[in-house]
């Protein structure tokens, strides 16, 4: 019997022990539903979702608003506690003893929300996108039509709908002959002929470039870069070389190759040159993909462009195989992304490849453009339970 006593008292030390020396796995703060992939998934989805949405409310002739995630921290605590619960063998009523033990562990983030808003940003919106990321994004593999369709307003004097790219677009589009261009241009990528690339000049930030430099970082500082043209270069050789080259203007054969050399803007004869769009006006353009729901257009809550016959004009018909948002009255099955937006819900098809691809195009262009616009202070702070 007291052998007895003495293994229970044991055990009893024993679990005393291993309670007091747990401690929180950095595979369950890791990797478990509180841990870092769930926050890394969740914040995508949300980014995704603000951005569709941002969408669906300029089609609606609404204004966009973005509200950024600022900081998120996280807590893991845990908690062991030794107690009287269920009776030990050998012991009996008039000598009553009980052992248990009780392990908490608890998950406690804290998300700080931030506004985009005010100058800073809106001149981020509104600034045309640089050359020099639309040829960074074409030679990293973006399919070059796709990039142009987005991000360029006009080329060489072909207009790509620039009355799309504001927030009433009532004309029918000129767009045809831009999608052509770039088809063409696409063909030559895909064959690995199309060579895309940007002029460097550099002009002084001060009217007297190192009058007042110490030094060479000095010397530096009185310069900046400014990329002002964009040169294509593709065979001159073949029907779609001779087609693609009477369609620009400026145009030269060099080396057995058609050059063209286009400048930001206006060219220097005054004609039009390459005019890229902002962030702001991609978005208005691509905000033209979302169907719109019967009810709506009954309505008149959102702008129509009408052909000379006053038949209505399809914006699917420049847009298609670029994005096409879906709405349905219940949430969609197969969404890639989806919001509510009234009593609608918006979506883009998960089998949908051509609309995601430019979907994230458009994500990665609005984080190039608005990452240096500043915050404002914190707006919320919510502590979120498990």
């Amino acid at each position: 019997m007291e052998l007895r006593k003495n293994s229970l008292c044991c055990l009893f030390v024993f679990v005393l022990l291993f309670l007091s020396s747990c401690s929180v796995p950095s595979k369950v703060a890791l990797g478990g539903k509180g841990g870092r992939n769930s926050y890394n998934t969740t914040l995508q989805m949300t980014t995704s979702e603000q951005m569709l949405l941002n969408l669906v409310r300029l089609r609606f002739c609404e204004s966009p608003y973005f509200l950024d995630v600022n900081t998120i921290t996280t807590q893991f605590t845990y908690s062991t506690k030794a107690s009287p619960l269920f009776p030990i063998p050998g012991f009996n009523s008039s000598n009553p003893a009980e052992l248990g033990g009780q392990f908490l562990w608890q998950n406690q983030p804290t998300i700080q929300y931030s506004p985009l808003e005010g100058q800073a940003f809106a001149t981020q919106l509104l600034r045309p996108i640089d050359i020099l990321t639309i040829q960074h994004l074409i030679l990293s593999g973006w399919d070059i039509d796709r990039v142009f369709k987005l991000t360029i307003q006009s080329f060489d004097d072909i207009h790509n709908a620039p009355t799309a790219a504001g927030p009433i677009p009532d004309q029918v589009p000129d767009y045809k002959m831009f999608f052509e261009m770039t088809k063409l241009m696409r063909e030559f990528q895909l064959d690995g002929d199309l060579h895309v690339g940007s002029n460097v000049v550099e002009t002084e930030n001060n009217e007297t470039p190192g009058k007042n430099s110490e030094s060479c970082e000095d010397i530096k500082k009185d310069f900046r870069h400014r990329f002002n043209s964009m040169r294509i270069v593709f065979p001159s050789k073949g029907q779609g070389s001779d087609k693609l080259a009477s369609m620009l203007n400026g145009i030269r054969k060099k080396n057995g190759r058609y050059v063209l050399d286009i400048d930001l803007g206006f060219s220097k004869d005054a004609g039009f040159g390459l005019m890229p769009r902002s962030i702001l006006g991609c978005m208005y353009y691509l905000s033209l993909g979302v169907t719109i729901p019967k009810k709506d257009r009954v309505l008149g809550t959102v702008p129509v462009a009408c052909h000379e016959d006053g038949s209505v004009f399809d914006w699917q018909e420049m847009l298609k195989g670029l994005l096409t948002v879906h709405h349905s009255s219940s949430y969609p099955a197969h969404a890639f992304v989806a919001v509510r937006f009234r009593d609608f819900w918006y979506y883009i098809d998960n089998s949908d490849i051509c609309s995601k691809r430019t979907f994230v195009l458009l994500q990665l262009l609005y984080s190039l453009q608005s990452n240096e616009a500043k915050q404002l202070p914190t707006l919320l702070s919510l502590p979120i339970g498990r």
